[in-house]
């Protein structure tokens, strides 16, 4: 089974409304998730799993029914971290990725600055963006893209990506 990555939107470990890490691993037993290793506080998760989109949506339904959580988690690849977080080493410090589940290609020709200025984005398709913020330690993607694209958004620093794939090897 493939490893994959499911990036929890509104989840902060033990946060009011938001799971336990003991409740988020029994979602992911419940789910028959297998290698399952949950990152930081941050809601992101990694697991192998046969159907990781049919898993992650009975994690889902399993802290919806069991927590005060409810939200959106998209699911990756592995692999498809591995290239996003290769690829984007040259964006700077202050870069994030998004992740999302749009319909269409992303709508604007890159790089694209919202009117509202704050953040750039510089790569982005239909499942993800990645963005640089104006100032350190800020995180604008996620409010500009949900307002651009009309679907939930959740973003991590690329330094907190870079991180987790350096943790995996």
């Amino acid at each position: 089974m493939a490893r994959h990555v499911a990036f929890f939107r509104n989840l902060n470990l033990g946060q009011p409304g938001s799971p336990t890490r003991d409740q988020l691993m029994a979602a992911f037993a419940h789910a028959r998730a297998t290698d399952v290793s949950s990152f930081q506080s941050n809601g992101t998760v990694v697991f192998r799993a046969s159907a990781p989109v049919r898993t992650t949506d009975l994690v889902r339904s399993y802290l919806v029914a069991h927590t005060e959580w409810h939200d959106v988690s998209p699911v990756r690849p592995w692999a498809w971290l591995l290239d996003v977080v290769g690829a984007s080493t040259d964006v700077g410090d202050q870069a994030e990725v998004s992740m999302y589940d749009a319909r269409a290609d992303f709508p604007e020709p890159l790089p694209w600055r919202p009117a509202r200025g704050r953040v750039t984005v510089v790569r982005a398709d239909r499942r993800h963006a990645v963005s640089v913020n104006d100032l350190p330690r800020t995180s604008y993607a996620t409010p500009v893209l949900e307002a651009l694209l009309g679907v939930a958004v959740t973003s991590r620093g690329l330094s907190t990506l870079q991180r987790l794939v350096e943790r995996a090897r």
